[in-house]
């Protein structure tokens, strides 16, 4: 196992929370940014887990690890390259190319092919359905999420309008957000389900509001990168996402060690002995659980892939929801499938035995 030494450090970006930056090698690798909102944790553990499996650096990528707050704010730092890849959703993109003002970026690797996003209400609220959503307040991370135009469309489909007949409030994430719903000042929490686990494993108990299957099965998070680099280095591009892909496999066979890897990566979120066995609990069911619902064990031979027929899918819900005025715009705009059989390109087997040996 390849061993990385890394240190948080502060950087002028805009609205950046803060950057876990890649100490100096001495190999000539070409650092990049990866960006993700709200701020990295182990409850993305598989990227840094290929990381110091030197996943990345076989791709001769070092990666700083870059947190915003929504895909608001990180969608224009891709676009302008201050941070070259983003995970975010694509619905701020979506908007924009509808608009005729499509932003210069492509998502090129399908991070969560399934919403990851849920409704939750503690298990003795009387809330059943989305329809009951009317009159009542709803939690959400920020209001610049890119998974609110989806949810807006949700509940319009059951005669809830956003922000009229529902008190939409930012609460942010973790236990912050978890004690809003506790205490009574949210009714219903709209977060990505690896906060919904991880309120679980905290002890509070919470009840899904189930989701129309049409929704369930949109896609949600993927990698984007500014067209300008994939025009210039398409090599980079294919090896960030090949390796994005042997990350994600080796965290599906040993999530364990995937979970423990993320402190080389962060140090500080190492907990204290008494509570390390809790932690590693919390953060393997976090990240299983992530895994479930993207349906990611089925998608052997096919990580990353984009198909037409689901953005299709995605544009025209939002049309319907009024989210955009147009469907007639060209795809094209908005994602790439042209690297997907790069992503693939690997020894599966190997890549799980390099997980397993992680211990």
């Amino acid at each position: 196992m390849i061993s990385f030494s890394r240190a948080f450090r502060s950087t002028v970006l805009a609205a950046s929370v803060f950057v876990v930056a890649a100490a100096a090698q001495a190999d000539p690798l070409h650092k990049v940014r990866i960006g993700y909102p709200p701020a990295w944790s182990a409850v993305e553990a598989a990227i840094p887990f290929g990381d110091t499996l030197g996943f990345f650096k076989e791709e001769g990528l070092a990666l700083d690890y870059v947190s915003v707050q929504g895909t608001a704010v990180l969608l224009p730092q891709v676009a302008n390259g201050s941070v070259e890849f983003g995970i975010m959703n694509p619905d701020l993109a979506i908007i924009a190319a509808s608009k005729g003002e499509p932003f210069p970026i492509k998502f090129f690797y399908n991070f969560y092919p399934r919403n990851i996003f849920e409704f939750t209400v503690l298990k003795d609220s009387p809330i059943k359905t989305l329809a009951d959503l009317k009159g009542k307040k709803i939690g959400v991370g920020a209001l610049s999420w890119g998974n609110l135009p989806m949810s807006r469309l949700m509940l319009r489909d059951v005669g809830v309008t956003w922000m009229k007949d529902a008190q939409v409030l930012p609460v942010g994430v973790g236990p912050a957000a978890w004690d809003r719903l506790k205490s009574g000042s949210v009714d219903v929490l709209n977060l990505p389900a690896t906060q919904n686990v991880m309120m679980e494993q905290a002890g509070t108990p919470i009840r899904r509001i189930t989701l129309p299957e049409e929704f369930r099965t949109v896609f949600s998070n993927g990698i984007a990168t500014s067209d300008a680099l994939i025009q210039s280095n398409p090599e980079l591009v294919a090896g960030m996402g090949r390796a994005v892909a042997k990350s994600m496999v080796a965290c599906m066979a040993d999530t364990e060690a995937c979970v423990r890897a993320y402190w080389k990566i962060d140090p500080s979120a190492k907990p204290t002995p008494e509570h390390e066995a809790k932690w590693i609990q919390t953060f393997v069911a976090v990240n299983q659980g992530t895994y479930k619902i993207g349906e990611l064990s089925a998608l052997e031979g096919k990580y990353g892939t984009y198909a037409e027929p689901d953005w299709r899918n995605v544009v025209q819900k939002m049309k319907e929801g009024e989210q955009i005025s147009t469907s007639d715009f060209d795809l094209s705009l908005l994602y790439t499938a042209r690297f997907a059989k790069a992503f693939n390109d690997f020894n599966i087997e190997a890549v799980r035995a390099a997980a397993r040996a992680a211990h």
